[in-house]
């Protein structure tokens, strides 16, 4: 069902290792989508993987700095809304992103900021191609540590809210998810969570 879901798709996904998941859920739950070797710094990517039989290419990548991360090269480090500036669009285009964790250290003005830069991106592209699809992960729970916390998430969680609650867009609500799970919270959910996850979001990609 997955694969017939994603056939015909290019799919791109931009943000941090909680959006990664999803890419490395999709390599092991579709057997012929074979992950390619970019010679790149894993945790910032970017990453692909290609089904040539059912004509699938999945990318993932950072969302650009700020970005807390090993050794890489900034080349490879580009921010969403310029990514999906370079995207034409189209029925067969399904673009996902997040933003959370990496900007718990900075005030919330600067995660406004380049949330809005996103959201001028996005109408951009639902203007020139307004059948593209466009999925919206939010914030997940999880993040205790000296980097964040989750009264700190929440607020970048509404302010992404507010921001595209009248853009045609598909927004993944996770907070619920990760808050509510019998599973230990983890600022990197468990399988049976990324599953879950995963069930929504192709729902989104397949409403029938």
């Amino acid at each position: 069902m997955t694969t017939e879901c994603l056939k015909d798709k290019h799919i791109y996904m931009m943000g941090d290792s909680t959006m990664r998941q999803w890419f490395e859920f999709f390599t092991k739950a579709v057997p012929t989508l074979k992950q390619m070797n970019l010679h790149v710094q894993y945790q910032a990517g970017p990453l692909m993987a290609v089904d040539v039989e059912n004509n699938i290419d999945l990318h993932w990548r950072a969302h650009g700095v700020p970005l807390r991360t090993l050794k890489t090269e900034i080349a490879n480090l580009h921010y969403v809304s310029n990514e999906i500036d370079d995207l034409a669009g189209g029925p067969h285009t399904i673009i996902m992103f997040n933003l959370g964790p990496h900007f718990t250290t900075y005030p919330l003005d600067f995660f406004t900021h380049r949330v809005l830069r996103i959201r001028k991106a996005v109408l951009a592209l639902l203007q020139r191609a307004p059948d593209t699809t466009v999925i919206i992960k939010t914030v997940n729970t999880g993040y205790k540590d000296i980097f964040g916390s989750d009264w700190y998430s929440l607020q970048l969680d509404r302010a992404l809210r507010w921001a595209f609650q009248d853009v045609g867009v598909y927004i993944l609500d996770v907070w619920q998810m990760t808050a509510c799970h019998y599973n230990k919270e983890n600022i990197h959910p468990g399988p049976v969570i990324i599953k879950n996850e995963i069930d929504i979001l192709l729902s989104f990609i397949c409403p029938k």
